[in-house]
Parts: C-alpha cells; sequence; structure tokens
C-alpha cells in the first residue's frame, strides 16, 4: 500500500484531496496544516508521497520541499498550489518535486498519481 501525507492550510482542501486520494488507492496517514507540522508528520510517519500546497502559515511550501527531501532525498513530492506562474513551477521541480498541478485544475491529479504507481513498481 502506499501511504500518503496531505500538507496544506485548507482543511476542506485536505479532505477533498484525501478522498480523491482513496479513490485512487493511496492511504492517507497524516496531515498537516503548516509546513512545520509538515515536516514533523513526515518524519513520524515516513509517507511515500507528500501532497503539498505552497502557501502555508510558519513555513512555505518551497522551503518545507527542501526540508523533505534533506530528510528522505527520494520522497515523491507533489505541489498542489493556485500560485502556478512559470517562475514558481521551475523552482519547485528545481528542489525535486515530481509535479506541480496547479489548483483548482485537478483532473490531471489521478494521472499523476496512476503515474507514480507505475514509477514505485520499479
Amino acid at each position: 500500500m502506499i501511504n500518503a501525507l496531505i500538507i496544506d492550510d485548507s482543511s476542506f482542501m485536505r479532505s477533498w484531496l484525501k478522498k480523491v486520494l482513496e479513490i485512487e488507492s493511496i492511504h492517507v496517514i497524516a496531515e498537516a496544516a503548516n509546513g512545520i507540522e509538515g515536516v514533523i508528520e513526515f518524519k513520524n510517519h515516513e509517507p511515500d508521497i507528500v501532497i503539498l500546497d505552497f502557501v502555508l502559515p510558519k513555513m512555505n511550501g518551497l522551503q518545507t520541499l527542501i526540508q523533505l527531501k534533506r530528510i528522505n532525498p527520494q520522497v515523491i513530492v507533489i505541489v498542489c498550489s493556485s500560485l502556478g506562474d512559470k517562475f514558481t513551477i521551475e523552482k519547485f521541480a528545481k528542489n525535486g518535486a515530481y509535479d506541480f498541478i496547479q489548483k483548482p485544475y485537478f483532473k490531471r491529479l489521478p494521472i499523476v498519481i496512476s503515474r507514480i504507481k507505475s514509477d514505485l513498481k520499479r
């Protein structure tokens, strides 16, 4: 089973993403409402996948991504954010994000999850 951590300051968005992931047979083992809490939950649960927002209190998504990759360079991080300009997307990619999905256009999320499942089987 593939386990996931959702880091998003919106409880509605965390709930919605959890439902999408569960439909895709991804088990959500933890949630966090800010970047610092996200890093703590990541250390405690060691998920396979992290769904990460960019705009977060206490530590933004880019800073969080960098911390997660320091802990486990192999972790798969999908960034889901409404701020999807080219510069932001490139910055996340340069720091190891697996993919970037712009809110609220989540039609690509199941496609990305499918690709991750294939990658993890290799």
